[in-house]
């Protein structure tokens, strides 16, 4: 143990992604690796991780030992080939190879249970703050909220109060019903991860929670935006299709999976994507689902 080092980091989810590239040389090398993130969480437990290096507290792979390099996220002001591949096999192909389905399972090994899973049938929503092609606005999540009550069936918030810079605060959505559950900021990863996979089912845009609930077993139902779910939805058992439901826009040309928009300027095709927005300059973003559309997919899975 402790002679090969695994290195990524990025975004919780984009780091989440790296789990099936971790497992799969932690085989091949029968031995397990050490790994240095800016994400820590996301690896205890594991088994096929050996020690955990912090780089938020400043700790690295001790000089002299051999790693695998994954990181190869930005280059200056643009991302690569990152919306038009899976991060699985963004992470993957840095080092040469790609996995077949069935080895693209994400992974998380929670903590033993320490908290009380809410009682009666539920479902867990994220009302993230991010991009605004991945961002719901906040009446529509207030809308489908009263929609899903009215089933009868409670609903769980979750996510982080999230914060740009110090004049600028973006936080999750709060509803004051007695049948919502706020847990915005109040839960660790391992007990986000009971919560989801006691759940019937969670509801996300292209956000962290959408690879988290890729460990578990819970249904989702992914909401769309302008990246193709293909590129994003998690692999399970083999398949993207495993209690899964892409409910989409009217708008599918996921343009910001589309390398044609990179076809003109001085930046290479191959270069990436330097922007998040609409490159249909739409005025608002068709590829978002209505609520009466995730509605109807929650009406299908109960």
């Amino acid at each position: 143990m402790g002679e090969l080092g695994f290195k990524i980091s990025g975004c919780f989810g984009d780091v989440l992604y790296s789990t099936p590239v971790l497992k799969y040389l932690s085989k091949c090398h029968n031995d397990r690796l050490d790994v240095e993130t800016n994400y820590p969480d996301i690896f205890i437990n594991n088994p096929h991780v050996g020690k955990i290096y912090d780089t938020k507290l400043g700790q690295v792979i001790p000089y002299g030992q051999d790693y695998y390099d994954c990181n190869g996220h930005n280059f200056g002001e643009v991302q690569k080939q990152i919306r038009k591949m899976h991060l699985t096999d963004y992470w993957s192909t840095q080092l040469g190879f790609i996995l077949n389905p069935k080895e693209k399972t994400l992974e998380f090994y929670p903590s033993s249970l320490d908290i009380e899973i809410p009682k009666d049938k539920y479902i867990i929503i994220n009302p993230s703050k991010t991009w605004e092609c991945r961002t719901w606005p906040k009446e529509k999540w207030e809308k489908l909220i009263e929609n899903i009550l009215n089933l009868g069936i409670k609903v769980v918030v979750t996510g982080q109060d999230i914060k740009y810079n110090k004049n600028d605060i973006k936080t999750s959505i709060y509803v004051e019903n007695s049948n919502v559950i706020n847990l915005v900021n109040k839960l660790t990863l391992s007990q986000l991860w009971y919560i989801i996979n006691n759940s019937i089912g969670v509801i996300t845009m292209n956000a962290g929670l959408l690879p988290f609930a890729g460990t578990t077993d819970a249904f989702i139902i992914e909401m769309g935006g302008a990246i193709d779910p293909t590129y994003r939805t998690p692999w399970r058992h083999g398949t993207q299709d495993y209690k899964h439901k892409f409910v989409g826009g009217s708008c599918n040309l996921f343009c910001q999976s589309d390398m044609k928009y990179n076809s003109s300027g001085d930046i290479r095709v191959s270069g990436g994507f330097p922007e998040h927005g609409c490159f249909e300059n739409k005025p608002t973003f068709e590829c978002q689902p209505s609520v009466s559309a995730v509605y109807n997919a929650i009406l299908e899975l109960i």
